[in-house]
């Protein structure tokens, strides 16, 4: 039996609206007003439910929530797929450059004939260059009066590799100043330089003894070639054959397995005296 005036128990509903919110659902008060009237009064069938201004902003609110939640959502399946179309099927990394094809080397050939020095002649193995296609400008030139002074070069051959000079002691020191000044002199004032070369070997002429061992001794053939030190012009050239048939009285160890026979003082001043002395 129910008192008048007492209102019947509900069953507890609150639970139910409250896991109702937490899943998305109604809130609390629209689930309460839905099933009661004002002031806990149940609401009559059929009638409006009626909504405040509090439950049309919370619903407002739960709009553009989930509205939101969509947008975040929809960005990030895009942003997504836009980074593994880029990592998958996007364009490769540049490939690096291949490597440049070097240059083709350009020989620069080397100036043909005799070159100028740009120095002034200081020293005997300056003139020496002159039988090795140099000239000095500056030398004093090939003109006028005789005697005109020459230095004779001697080419030491190959196992020697440079160049010597031969004086001609008895044309040099032998008689006046002047002929020592045109057959020995100072370097500086030198107008010609003969080059005497071996060129090759002639006939055997017989054994020499070289320590231990046994050397022959053949004909040497002998270029001499006489240039003007300031241009380098040639002013004369013979043959000559080697007039010394001796042993050599010293055997050098560089001398190599044949001895050749050398060109006598006599033979070059003969050819040389008219161009120095006239």
């Amino acid at each position: 039996m129910e008192r008048a005036g007492e209102r019947p128990e509900l069953p507890d509903e609150t639970g139910l609206g409250a896991r109702l919110v937490a899943l998305g659902g109604l809130e609390l008060g629209e689930f309460d007003a839905g099933r009661s009237g004002p002031a806990g009064v149940s609401a009559a069938a059929g009638a409006p439910v009626v909504r405040t201004t509090s439950d049309e902003r919370a619903a407002r609110r739960r709009t553009r929530l989930i509205s939101a939640a969509v947008a975040v959502a929809v960005l990030g399946f895009f942003g997504a797929a836009a980074h593994l179309f880029v990592n998958v099927g996007g364009t490769s990394p540049a490939a690096p450059p291949p490597p440049r094809r070097p240059l083709p080397a350009v020989s620069v050939p080397a100036a043909a004939g005799p070159q100028p020095v740009d120095q002034g002649v200081r020293v005997e193995d300056d003139l020496h260059r002159v039988c090795e296609d140099r000239f000095y400008p500056s030398a004093p030139k090939l003109r006028g009066d005789t005697p005109h002074p020459i230095l004779i070069s001697e080419d030491g051959g190959p196992e020697v590799g440079y160049r010597t000079t031969r004086t001609l002691n008895q044309a040099a020191f032998a008689g006046s100043a002047a002929q020592r000044r045109a057959w020995a002199p100072e370097p500086v004032r030198a107008q010609m330089v003969a080059c005497l070369d071996l060129t090759g070997p002639g006939g055997r002429i017989r054994d020499c003894k070289a320590g231990s061992r046994s050397l022959p001794l053949v004909e040497g053939k002998y270029r001499l070639t006489v240039y003007e030190v300031s241009t380098h012009r040639k002013v004369a050239e013979r043959t000559l054959t080697g007039a010394d048939r001796a042993c050599p009285f010293v055997i050098l160890s560089s001398a190599g397995d044949t001895l050749f026979s050398a060109v006598r003082d006599r033979q070059l001043y003969d050819v040389l005296r008219e161009r120095v002395e006239g």
